[in-house]
């Protein structure tokens, strides 16, 4: 069996729509001294390559 290929079909923003969102960690740090230590860029790739393997999707 063969699948096609998915394909995206971008869509305009439905109502609810968050466009963006941002953590704000200030009361982890404050209260139990928590400091991230994996810039963004580096979290993404390795979130893809997991979620990949996790998957089969890669």
């Amino acid at each position: 069996m063969h699948c096609a290929p998915r394909r995206k079909k971008p869509l305009p923003l439905q109502a609810g729509d968050v466009p963006d969102t941002y953590a704000d960690v200030a009361c982890l740090v404050e209260q139990f001294h928590y400091q991230p230590a994996t810039i963004v860029e580096e979290g993404i790739q390795r979130f893809v390559a997991w979620h990949g393997n996790e998957f089969k999707l890669i």
